[in-house]
């Protein structure tokens, strides 16, 4: 159909088809982000095979690819190389989708993701293939802000949690593949069959249509119109007209933002309404983190032969991926039943228990090697029910819309700056504390952390914005504020703003 024939209706499917197609590109992008990050869990076990075994290597070429016995460090920056420019990468996308849009971003990006895994591929030293993964991790990092501000942005309310929702699913997915391709194939073919993605990835992405707000807010409205009605049918212009008004409302305020932007600045680092939600979100990254729930994705293989001994560490690794998918499919069943804070501490309380037996396990050789095997599934499950995918919902639940952009955006900063930490240094904990002292260590971090998000952790599941701003300011709480519907912004009253602000939350 093209976009001019809007005289023919069109059917809800349609419409949510076309929003699917939109985004696909960078949702295929986001399954090469687990590649990447599941890639190193599969480099490093051939990489020590050939250098032990050079000339009687299983796979062809191995005097190519002997770069000579790696050291704990290269181990470390090989798997946490693509971890360091992710946060930077976040800042650049950030940028890039403002100025340049949405859908010129991911343009740009995704050839500079296939040059990145083309590196790896073609690296003949471990410092050019450490170049080839800080590539790709920053490409990694430029996504992930502008995919969640894509699928926001041209997809209705109905399709919209589920599409977000999709970015999680993919991701395991990415991993699985990489995993499932790097026990079967030689790790530069892994490369090479990962950079054909982003080549796809570039081609879905040239066929979608650009954000209609996006277009709105840099004045091309015919545009913008244009972009809306094929998305979202004619059936929703009046939404349209009302962004429309909003936007010429902003224009009409701008001047009195600029003169407010320092006045705004110093608020935002005072105002209890962002720096509760901000400490909140980002100790449940820490827990995430530092209760080890990357270590299997960077480490899995080694760990497995070290550890637990298993002549089917390959096998398990599968296993451990598919699990990992499963429940992940079952953690959105769960959010649609059961409370955020009870998902929360059955996933952090478990996990802490689960990594303190495994260290008890190892100390006194307790049913080795499968009651390794079987703690490391059940901690698995644990991680996929709460720890990996709740912190990431509290970044769109708990900030408030005034300071959500900036908050999203430092405290996922936040979080991969620990997750960098914990891969590049698991390497040496497991070397001078050994395997029971790691993991003795994530346990007691995770219990510990757990403990202090049990007493400021908000229930959200089935709140509205108002009952979540209630909880950080509990001056708004009086029988006024719990029957009125007031809006989110409209409860900052206690922090007594001027004038000039509150024209400026009208302008909002």
């Amino acid at each position: 159909m093209k976009m001019n024939d809007y005289d023919i209706p069109d059917t809800k499917f349609k419409l949510h088809l076309r929003q699917l197609l939109t985004i696909l590109g960078q949702l295929i992008g986001i399954c090469v982000t687990g590649m990447s990050f599941g890639y190193s869990a599969i480099l490093l076990p051939q990489l020590n095979k050939i250098s032990i075994n050079n000339n009687e290597s299983l796979f062809e070429s191995a005097d190519a690819d002997h770069f000579g016995v790696l050291s704990t460090d290269q181990e470390s920056w090989i798997a946490a190389a693509t971890l360091l420019p992710i946060a930077p990468g976040c800042w650049t996308g950030g940028f890039m989708a403002e100025k340049l849009g949405r859908k010129t971003s991911v343009m740009l990006i995704f050839p500079v993701y296939l040059i990145g895994w083309l590196i790896v591929g073609f690296a003949n030293s471990i410092e050019v293939l450490i170049a080839g993964s800080f590539l790709s991790g920053y490409c990694v990092g430029v996504l992930a802000p502008i995919y969640s501000i894509y699928v926001s942005e041209t997809s209705d309310p109905l399709l919209r949690g589920i599409l977000l929702g999709a970015g999680n699913l993919t991701l395991s997915i990415g991993i699985l593949a990489c995993h499932a391709m790097g026990t079967w194939l030689h790790w530069r073919t892994t490369a090479y069959i990962c950079g054909v993605l982003p080549v796809i990835c570039w081609i879905v992405s040239a066929y979608s249509q650009e954000s209609p707000l996006w277009l709105l807010r840099k004045g091309k409205i015919e545009e913008a119109k244009r972009s809306w009605i094929y998305l979202r049918g004619k059936e929703s212009l009046e939404e349209f007209s009302l962004l429309e008004t909003t936007r010429l409302a902003e224009i009409s305020g701008k001047k009195i933002k600029e003169r407010s932007l320092l006045q705004s600045l110093r608020k935002m680092w005072t105002s209890r309404y962002f720096l509760k939600p901000l400490r909140i979100v980002c100790l449940y990254f820490f827990i995430m983190q530092f209760s080890g729930s990357n270590v299997m994705i960077f480490y899995c293989v080694e760990m497995l032969m070290d550890v637990s001994n298993s002549p089917h560490a390959y096998l398990v690794m599968l296993i451990i991926d598919t699990i990992r998918l499963i429940f992940a499919i079952l953690m959105c069943v769960l959010l649609k039943t059961c409370r955020r804070r009870t998902v929360t501490f059955m996933s952090c309380y478990g996990t802490a228990i689960i990594m303190l037996s495994l260290s008890v396990c190892l100390t006194f050789g307790i049913g080795k090697p499968w009651s390794f095997v079987i703690l490391l599934i059940i901690y698995i499950i644990l991680l996929s029910l709460g720890l990996t995918t709740l912190p990431w919902m509290l970044c769109g639940e708990l900030f408030p819309r005034k300071y959500c952009e900036f908050g999203s955006g430092l405290a996922t900063s936040f979080n991969y700056m620990c997750m960098f930490v914990v891969i590049k240094t698991m390497p040496f904990m497991m070397e001078f504390m050994t395997p029971e002292g790691t993991f003795a260590v994530y346990g007691f971090a995770t219990l510990i952390g757990s403990s202090v998000l049990y007493f400021i952790l908000p229930e959200t599941k089935n709140k509205t914005l108002q009952e979540i701003q209630i909880y950080f300011d509990k001056k708004c709480y009086t029988p006024k504020a719990q029957n009125v519907d007031v809006p989110f912004d409209e409860c900052v009253s206690s922090e007594k703003d001027d004038e000039l602000d509150k024209k400026m939350l009208i302008n909002e």
